[in-house]
């Protein structure tokens, strides 16, 4: 099942709690009273121009809001979750991500379980997404998985190209600063295959889940092989489980 967090919380209150995020990434002592606990959403090569100066805090009546967007998302998650259907999150533009990032991280942690339950090869209920054409993907994959891993969470994605590369490049254009998505086709292809390949690898060990959503035809053949290389030695149950955490998109 998909769904768009912009569905449930308005646009301009994910722009401001993004702005607000993308700011404590610069200043880490920059406290956010609204923010749970979570993982790593933004990295050092993320756009973090795009707030160039200290944002206005969450007005009461903005975090009431923010905290009703969370329940609305949560109580999606529980339903999901009861039935075992995974829920993917999509993405948006830079503008928005870090806020979507954030709702859907902290649902990860509610729902994505640790300790027995990541052990016994079910598949993490909520996914969130991975857009290849930005820079700073691979690293901010890296940093959740690193930190799903460190607390036991199986951490579930989607792996997709991207839809926004207009509409980033020209904001980019408009600051004067260099564009957030890479330059060049190969660029993004060798990001994508990369990523795949690296939460593959998660999927083997069993603290991961990914669905490859992919037009191009070596990106889908790609994890077919890596996958059929890394299970065909494993016992037929741990094989079993490793499928039920792959999923593809054609």
């Amino acid at each position: 099942m998909c769904i768009k967090i912009t569905a449930l919380c308005p646009i301009a209150l994910l722009e401001k709690a993004s702005d607000l995020l993308r700011w404590q990434k610069k200043h880490p002592s920059f406290s956010l009273p609204w923010k749970a606990h979570s993982f790593p959403i933004l990295s050092d090569s993320s756009p973090l121009y795009l707030t160039a100066s200290e944002p206005p805090a969450l007005t009461a009546e903005e975090e009431r809001e923010l905290e009703l967007a969370h329940e609305r998302l949560l109580a999606v998650c529980a339903r999901c979750a009861e039935h075992g259907i995974p829920l993917l999150v999509d993405a948006e533009y830079a503008t928005v991500q870090p806020a979507i990032d954030y709702f859907t991280l902290v649902g990860a942690l509610a729902f994505n379980g640790g300790g027995a339950r990541a052990a016994d090869g079910e598949r993490p209920i909520v996914h969130g997404t991975i857009q290849a054409y930005l820079r700073d993907a691979r690293d901010r994959l890296e940093a959740m998985v690193a930190a799903a891993e460190r607390e036991r969470v199986r951490l579930g994605l989607k792996v997709v190209r991207g839809a926004y590369l207009t509409r980033e490049t020209r904001l980019a254009a408009s600051l004067g600063v260099p564009s957030p998505i890479h330059g060049s086709i190969q660029d993004t292809h060798d990001c994508y295959n990369g990523c795949a390949a690296f939460l593959l690898d998660r999927v083997r060990r069993g603290s991961a889940s990914v669905m490859l959503a992919t037009h191009n035809i070596e990106s889908g053949k790609n994890p077919s092989s890596v996958l059929r290389r890394a299970t065909q030695t494993r016992p037929v149950e741990q094989r079993r489980s490793n499928s039920r955490n792959l999923f593809r998109l054609p």
